[in-house]
């Protein structure tokens, strides 16, 4: 592929980080391109592995404590995400939560599978409000 479709496709601002690494040489920017994606894939799967063993290790020591369903249970009445510094956590939890439960495949795997990465960060992260004096 010549460089100018390659840039086309992906767009010249995209490309000129690219093109500057390679000192203005298209060819080596499309090779940088394409290491960068090589690059990107192998992260995607080390940090999708590092997520799925972060919330099962999260789960396994909050189960004990918090009950079988502790993650559904969070986002109910008095649930442990109900308070208004978790409110990002909680709509996340209750979105995954209610489409499963129309589909009628509730299950708590499940729930927990369907947390994105937002979810741990939110849930162990410091709220702004305390931040702010």
């Amino acid at each position: 592929m010549e460089y100018l479709e390659f840039e086309r496709i992906l767009s010249a601002k995209r490309m000129q980080r690219y093109k500057d690494a390679a000192n203005g040489d298209t060819r080596k920017a499309m090779a940088l391109y394409r290491y960068n994606l090589r690059l990107s894939q192998e992260m995607f799967t080390i940090v999708s592995c590092f997520e799925v063993a972060l919330r099962n290790a999260i789960d396994s020591l909050l189960v004990p404590s918090l009950g079988e369903n502790w993650l559904k249970d969070s986002v109910q009445a008095n649930g442990i995400f109900t308070n208004g510094r978790m409110n990002e956590t909680r709509k996340i939890i209750e979105k995954a939560y209610n489409r499963l439960d129309r589909q009628g495949i509730y299950s708590h795997s499940k729930l927990i599978a369907e947390m994105e990465f937002g979810v741990w960060k939110y849930m162990y992260s410091v709220s702004e409000s305390m931040h702010r004096k």
